[in-house]
């Protein structure tokens, strides 16, 4: 059997298809057209969104010869595309790091607080959510809010679109920030405290749920069967750790642009928690099932402004300063934020900060030094998540930066745990395969199709030399926020690094 995983991501969207034992058959990428205003502002065109899904989705079915079996996708959290009576889009992706809806957030803020949010949605509260978008497009959009019929997270979306029907995963909702995250239904009474309409939203059906069959027309245009089953995935970090295999005691790492450790808790975790330390606690395969989200939302995209910055036009900067990274570890401290923190501080205005350099030092020692500030901060959150009695003992790194041989050593070496990759690249594409698997009952459950369908390529093991610099660095590193944060003000008040506003 033929299944297909559908990645739809910020950037772009991947598909992958797979067998029944996690074998790579194909896939496909396509980029979209970032448009970014003057303010900053980065705009998706949901129209584009599904022509560029169907683009790779024809890709990768034309590599399996027109075979496939069924289909399941997974997305960023919070953007939505609000679609009118006849299903046309009127409102395309407002994203999560945009300003958007602030003003809206702010008042709204004034009729909730921390603790409710965090009791009934697993969340702090944040203007990054859905929330705040849609009350912009309420009170600053009025003619089109008038005219919404559907609110779609972008998951919803792409299912809509490949069969008709609508419907939303548990853990898609709750990045909506008025979702029940302990019923796993839309919350009435925040619906009722911000003035929303529940019938713009899809029901709540769990990861895995089978929905229907590709439309006859677009399975005649992806030239396959007409019984090509549809199958509902989810938000792309709990997709992701099902990726990685259900493996008890391991956490997936989602190294991207951002950075994501996702573990499986089982209980939610407390709201005092998630209120003060900003970790969202999400509903996982099943109602009452929990994982949560640490992350730096930074990661990726710290590496690329170094490399833009230092790599002089070479080909392949990343090869050329993975292969030139000095084996010992530096004593060079880095905060690693270019556009604030994410978890535990959740501070807006945390800028880079590095301390430590000298004359002596090269661009190659700056670029493990930023890799150790990355890897640092990582086990700042994973000694957080210990006080709640969350276990990482294992990574399971996929993304981008899992190809950075010399980030995965750095990385076991500070956490002191040991770090694996995957056989397959890309970990979202194949835990919407083993949903798919599973629905279509190759196997019983998620779980066993996760056994038999995620494999480990090869496990890097931390070199217990470094350990004790690394523990004297990381209770450095803990400090090191509080140190900088007035300094980081500064910056951003500054408008610029480079001159006053």
């Amino acid at each position: 059997m033929v299944f297909c995983g559908l990645d739809v991501g910020t950037t772009g969207v991947k598909a992958a298809a797979f067998d029944e034992r996690g074998n790579e058959l194909g896939g496909a990428y396509r980029a979209y057209t970032i448009q970014v205003a003057q303010d900053g502002t980065r705009l998706l065109r949901g129209q584009e969104i599904w022509d560029k899904t169907k683009e790779v989705l024809g890709e990768v079915t034309a590599k399996t010869g027109g075979k496939l079996n069924a289909v399941c996708a997974d997305s960023f959290g919070e953007a939505f595309i609000a679609l009118d009576g006849r299903d046309a889009i009127i409102c395309d992706p407002m994203l999560f790091t945009d300003r958007w809806g602030e003003k809206e957030y702010f008042e709204a803020e004034r009729k909730t607080s921390s603790e409710e949010i965090a009791r009934i949605c697993g969340l702090p509260l944040s203007p990054s959510y859905s929330l705040s978008k849609i009350l912009y497009l309420q009170k600053e959009r009025p003619g089109i809010y008038e005219k919404t019929k559907k609110i779609l997270l972008l998951q919803d979306f792409i299912n809509f679109k490949l069969c008709g029907q609508a419907a939303v995963d548990y853990a898609s909702a709750s990045r909506s920030m008025f979702f029940d995250v302990r019923q796993c239904v839309w919350s009435g009474e925040l619906i009722a405290q911000f003035g929303l309409d529940r019938g713009h939203y899809s029901d709540p059906v769990p990861m895995g749920t089978l929905l229907g069959t590709l439309r006859k027309d677009l399975a005649g245009e992806l030239g396959v069967g007409e019984n090509v089953k549809v199958v509902v995935g989810g938000h792309d970090q709990p997709v992701n750790a099902i990726g990685a295999g259900l493996r008890k005691g391991y956490a997936v790492n989602s190294m991207g642009t951002s950075e994501c450790i996702t573990p499986i808790t089982g209980a939610m975790l407390p709201a005092n928690f998630i209120a003060q330390k900003g970790i969202p606690s999400e509903p996982f395969l099943e109602k009452g099932e929990f994982c949560c989200l640490a992350y730096n939302q930074t990661s990726g995209l710290l590496v690329q402004w170094f490399l833009s910055a230092f790599a002089n036009g070479k080909e392949l900067p990343y090869a050329l300063f993975d292969s030139h990274v000095p084996p010992n570890p530096t004593r060079i401290m880095v905060q690693p934020y270019l556009m604030g923190s994410g978890t535990p501080y959740m501070d807006s205005g945390a800028r880079l900060a590095i301390t430590g350099v000298d004359y002596g030092v090269t661009k190659f020692d700056m670029y493990r030094a930023l890799l150790e500030g990355l890897c640092l901060d990582q086990e700042l959150n994973i000694s957080v998540l210990r006080e709640q009695r969350v276990a990482v003992d294992h990574l399971i790194a996929a993304g981008g930066g899992s190809k950075s041989r010399a980030w995965l050593e750095i990385k076991a070496d500070i956490l002191q745990i040991p770090v694996s990759v995957l056989r397959v690249k890309e970990a979202g594409a194949l835990g919407c395969a083993i949903l798919s698997a599973a629905a279509a009952d190759v196997y019983r459950n998620a779980e066993e199709a996760a056994l038999n369908m995620s494999h480990i390529r090869e496990t890097i093991r931390p070199n217990p030399k470094h350990r004790e610099f690394y523990r004297e660095k990381f209770e450095l590193y803990r400090r090191l926020h509080d140190h900088v944060k007035e300094e980081s003000a500064f910056a951003v008040k500054a408008g610029t690094a480079g001159s006053p506003a």
